[in-house]
């Protein structure tokens, strides 16, 4: 099938490509996300009656349906670092050892009467420096790889016609006692949100290709022109972003035309280790409850065992 006669690939948007012409990015803003005064690649209206797309999906993004709501994922999601993160501290730590020895020996051999001491000394400080440094590298990526969040959640209540989201907790290389992860919670109205897709470069070991992240924007109520909130949702899209907006349209169609939580066929999210994070009471109260169990999720999916 062609990608013309594809139902996948029928998006509604056209190529923007410009500067946003909604918003002004402070720096705070831009600190805090990597989108933050990039021009998008697309971009749809607020009016969201609108289809942006010919197909809904929740492109392996849904993590939880609630009796009046649903829970999306972030492209944080679908990253399996755990593997990597732990090596890589296995790894790291070895040679913080190896330095650290070093280093041991170096300050055991350290004579003020031989000719020597201030190359021995100069080597126990270097080997030290060397040991922390490695030392704090393997914490750090322990820390990513286990002490991390699976995903980011973000909630859509279409009886509230709110979205809830966490504010995530920048993890600092030598703040190791910091706890990582997510903040607060933040709501804003689904009708003052505004949706993006925006294009990166990144660069692999022989060559560069283009990804995509699908966000929602909010302005700042007392200034609406500047970017307030920029919340990314789904996951990392490779090439294209045509698919990405599926998952936009399932929202938009949930939130407005009464669709489905989930489409026929299609199941949760189950990428990544550890915990997700909990939202508060008052949100899963708004939200009608607890999420629905797999099995009634399945029977609201269709699929039968």
């Amino acid at each position: 099938m062609s990608r013309e006669n594809n139902p996948d690939y029928d998006i509604r948007l056209p190529q923007w490509n410009a500067p946003d012409p909604q918003f002004e990015f402070v720096e705070k803003v831009q600190k805090k996300s990597l989108l933050g005064g990039k021009s998008p690649w697309r971009i749809a209206s607020r009016e969201k009656r609108e289809p942006v797309h010919g197909k809904a999906s929740s492109c392996d993004s849904l993590l939880g349906i609630h009796p009046n709501a649903i829970v999306v994922g972030a492209p944080a999601g679908t990253t399996e670092i755990t593997f990597m993160m732990g090596l890589y501290a296995v790894l790291v730590g070895f040679a913080a050892c190896m330095f650290g020895w070093g280093a041991f020996e170096s300050i055991m051999d350290l004579d003020s009467s031989r000719s020597d001491y201030v190359l021995n000394l100069l080597m126990s400080m270097v080997s030290t420096m060397a040991a922390l440094f490695f030392l704090v590298a393997a914490i750090f990526f322990f820390r990513v790889g286990f002490l991390t969040p699976r995903d980011l959640p973000v909630l859509f209540n279409r009886k509230t016609r709110e979205v809830s989201f966490f504010t995530v907790i920048p993890m600092r290389f030598w703040k190791v006692w910091q706890r990582a992860g997510v903040g607060e919670v933040k709501t804003c109205r689904w009708d003052d949100a505004y949706a993006r897709s925006y294009q990166l470069t990144e660069i692999t070991g022989e060559a560069a290709r283009s990804s995509y992240l699908l966000a929602l924007l909010w302005g700042d109520p007392r200034q609406p022109r500047q970017c307030q909130e920029i919340v990314t949702i789904g996951y990392k899209g490779w090439w294209e972003d045509e698919l990405l907006w599926r998952l936009y349209e399932h929202i938009r169609r949930y939130m407005e035309e009464g669709g489905p939580p989930i489409q026929a066929g299609e199941s949760l999210r189950r990428s990544g280790t550890g915990k997700l994070p909990q939202f508060p009471p008052e949100v899963i109260a708004a939200a009608g409850g607890l999420a629905l169990s797999e099995e009634e999720v399945r029977r609201s999916a269709g699929i039968r065992e």
